[in-house]
């Protein structure tokens, strides 16, 4: 089955573990020069892998800041973005048009800006305007770079005093995070594999990834993110209990279509009652529409563990359906192909 990840995709699995202490000593080493007592909003500018990790701050850290924050992932800026903003700017390769165009708008504007990338334009820029930029390893598909571009923002937000220190939390996901790279390895049994299981299940499906607490809200993003780069395959997701306003009635829809999905329930002790409650009535409506529900639960103590537990097991699941699908996970030909396209129109 291994045979079509012909780039070695899985070392990129196998190390993410890793990624969370790399993190914690490039933070250590930076002194930020950075007003805080500027700052009235938060702006997270980026695209694809890169903005998910602005967005996954933003639900971990939501009880606890007390500014409003927000993704941009548009070329254009908000209104309000000016000199009390602090603006990190976002970009794996350092290349990505619509935040480098976004952070020449927020530099002419007065914003504080971090920039976070593994070179490129991002780093010239922030070079030439003496910015702080925190370089990261490079070498990987953005996607698998989360821990690079998630945990320098929460390491540097706790040293500016943003948020309270959190190291129990990451010490309990290291060490969880380590221990899920040990279980869902190939060279682990594939009858307890649990992403294996999950790629099993959801093999010439689509894929519908549900969540009821809002500081997961981001992960059913990220899960039907890396179905759609790693395994090739369509897939949606929403959150309750916003679903059950709209999208329930979708699967009314006729059963030669519905047959074709599956519904992945990321189920987490901080649902609240009522979110509970929605939850189990909404599963008995899909089981009367004959549609198959997959229920996976977070593994931890903390938000931070659970959180990444979970986004791990979904870019684990996301690999093994690849390689049954018979798709090498890091190719994007349909990325390559539209950047290309645009690169000829400039």
């Amino acid at each position: 089955m291994l045979d079509y990840d012909r780039s070695n995709f899985l070392r990129f699995l196998n190390d993410f573990p890793q990624q969370l202490t790399h993190a914690q000593k490039l933070v250590a080493e930076v002194q930020p020069r950075l007003d805080t007592g500027r700052i009235r909003n938060l702006v997270f500018a980026g695209m694809g892998g890169s903005a998910i990790s602005g967005d996954l701050f933003i639900a971990y850290a939501l009880d606890e800041l007390a500014y409003p924050a927000q993704v941009n992932r548009e070329y254009s800026l908000p209104a309000f973005v000016g000199e009390d903003t602090l603006f990190f700017a976002t970009s794996y390769s350092g290349n990505t048009e619509e935040t480098l165009t976004a952070t020449e708008e927020a530099f002419k504007r007065g914003a504080q800006i971090v920039c976070i990338s593994s070179g490129g334009e991002l780093e010239a820029f922030s070079q030439s305007k003496g910015l702080l930029h925190m370089k990261i390893p490079g070498g990987l598909p953005p996607r698998q770079a989360l821990g690079y571009l998630f945990f320098p923002v929460l390491f540097l937000c706790e040293k500016l005093g943003l948020i309270r220190p959190r190291e129990e939390e990451v010490d309990e996901t290291l060490k969880i995070l380590n221990e899920l790279q040990r279980r869902f390895n190939p060279n682990a049994s594939q009858g307890h594999n649990l992403p294996n299981h999950i790629a099993q299940s959801l093999y010439h499906t689509i894929p519908v990834i549900y969540t009821a607490v809002p500081y997961l809200y981001p992960i059913p993003v990220r899960w039907r993110n890396q179905f759609n780069e790693n395994s090739k395959i369509m897939a949606f997701s929403n959150v309750f209990p916003e679903l059950n306003h709209n999208e329930i009635m979708g699967w009314e829809g006729p059963q030669k279509v519905n047959q074709f999905f599956r519904v992945v329930l990321l189920r987490d002790p901080e649902e609240t009652p009522r979110n509970k409650q929605r939850v189990e009535i909404t599963k008995g409506i899909l089981k009367d529409k004959g549609i198959p529900i997959l229920e996976v639960f977070a593994e931890g103590k903390s938000r931070l563990a659970r959180m990444f537990s979970l986004i791990y097991i979904g870019d684990w699941a996301s690999y093994y359906l690849a390689m049954i699908n018979a798709k090498d996970p890091i190719k994007i030909d349909s990325i390559t192909l539209l950047k290309k396209k645009l690169a000829e129109l400039k």
